[in-house]
């Protein structure tokens, strides 16, 4: 929400720095933008922690998202990288490349 911004009355000294009283302004508009924008971060990122542990893993890897479970905070580090168009050198990336092999199995199957 827009904070109201008040004009000077004519025949009045002005008391105010304009350009940074305007940039407060602009930068309070963002900060609340910010904070109205974190409940559905939070609550997105609750859901993305609870997905991993019902799922019990430690990483998620599939195309160009990439996901890590950070057990120190209870967080989770998520990367969404560019898709490649082609393979590099003819040949498929790993999908999985930081999973422990039985669970890069695991998860190929389906599990």
């Amino acid at each position: 929400m827009a904070l109201a911004r008040q004009t000077d009355l004519p025949g009045m000294t002005d008391r105010k720095l304009k350009d940074l009283h305007e940039a407060a302004y602009v930068y309070a508009d963002a900060r609340d933008a910010r904070v109205k924008a974190t409940a559905p971060e939070v609550e997105a990122k609750t859901k993305l922690l609870e997905l991993m542990k019902k799922h019990k893993l430690e990483h998620y890897k599939f195309d160009n998202v990439a996901v890590d479970l950070v057990h120190e905070k209870e967080n989770v580090r998520v990367r969404i990288e560019p898709i490649e168009e082609e393979p590099t050198n003819g040949k498929a990336k790993d999908d999985f490349p930081t999973m422990p092999k039985k669970q890069k199995k695991a998860v190929e199957k389906g599990a």
